[in-house]
């Protein structure tokens, strides 16, 4: 079909940035982050859907399984048996909860979307310009000598990537891939429950997993175990990291040792469990060590990992008064 500019122009869903100067905000990457429950159900609904689940297995009529039947405590008491595996674990699979998840980079999006259990939206990069978004910066480059030439890098990406896009030579969609994966975005992720339960378990370990993914782990706890008091009774953040622990050191055939698993630190002490060489791990420390503050202060990620799982633990205490 021919050009008809006599047509009323369509009106584009993202805003033209052409010419305008790139903009950075530099913010921390724990302290950026944001998680906002979009939709979920309620602890009587996750109650109620576990009680017809579970009694359908022996009742001699449909009316049996009617939830009006159940005392509260007999109600709780069986949604934690179906969290902690002691009864049917269907019900879980018919609970979804929506996040908005937001203030991570694009590093921490591929670790996000490999969870293939959940179902995800992001924030296009294709026809939006970016040169106005903030860059994340992790606290461990904060405190060190090489924060200034980290911006500096940043900065120089992010004005190539203006430069190319006002050209009108270089589309969006190619002169994107210049940036850095320090761009903020943010993802719209559901998870049944199950799947959910075992996010959390996955990235609570503080041995292979970045802090981000530890702080995503523990604020998504958090706000579940508050809609949901029960979910408290599955999770535990103190109990050792097995992956990290049955694949530090693995004995061959030979008799000599290699790893299956990401030895990157010394264990944390929960994860002390056996004999190991100091040079074992790509770098001879914990964690904290390596990527700690040099003021001596406590971390932020120390801080918002003791606020999340201090909370958890207070609604399951809170749960085991209840009744």
């Amino acid at each position: 079909m021919p050009i008809n500019n006599d047509l009323k122009q369509v009106t584009l869903p993202m805003e033209l940035k052409f010419d305008q100067v790139p903009v950075t905000n530099y913010i921390n990457n724990l302290e950026s982050l944001n998680i906002e429950l979009i939709d979920g159900p309620t602890r009587e609904q996750a109650q109620k859907i576990a009680w017809h689940m579970t009694k359908a297995t022996w009742a001699d009529s449909p009316a049996e399984t009617a939830f009006e039947n159940a005392l509260p405590e007999e109600a709780s008491l069986n949604l934690q048996d179906v969290l902690n595996f002691r009864a049917l674990p269907t019900p879980m699979e018919c609970l979804g909860f929506t996040f908005k998840i937001s203030g991570i980079d694009t590093q921490t999006v591929t670790h996000l979307i490999r969870h293939r259990a959940g179902s995800f939206a992001a924030q296009c990069t294709g026809d939006r310009d970016l040169r106005n978004d903030n860059v994340l910066v992790p606290e461990s480059i904060e405190n060190s000598d090489f924060h200034h030439r980290f911006i500096e890098v940043a900065a120089a990406a992010k004005q190539l990537y203006s430069d190319m896009v006002d050209s009108r030579v270089v589309s969006l969609m190619d002169a994107r891939v210049i940036l850095p994966k320090a761009l903020e975005t943010f993802y719209v992720a559901r998870f049944n429950l199950k799947d959910l339960i075992g996010f959390i378990r996955q990235r609570q370990d503080v041995q292979i997993q970045p802090e981000v993914d530890n702080i995503i782990a523990t604020r998504i706890a958090k706000i579940v175990c508050t809609a949901i008091p029960e979910v408290s009774t599955c999770l535990d953040f103190k109990k050792p990291d097995m992956h990290y622990v049955r694949t530090f050191r693995v004995e061959l055939p030979d008799g000599t040792f290699t790893s299956r698993g990401t030895n990157l630190y010394h264990p944390e002490p929960k994860n002390d469990l056996f004999d190991f060489n100091e040079k074992d791990s790509i770098y001879p420390c914990r964690r904290e060590e390596i990527n700690g503050n040099k003021s001596g202060e406590e971390k932020i990620f120390t801080r918002m990992w003791n606020d999340d799982v201090n909370a958890v633990n207070q609604i399951k205490q809170q749960l085991d008064n209840e009744f």
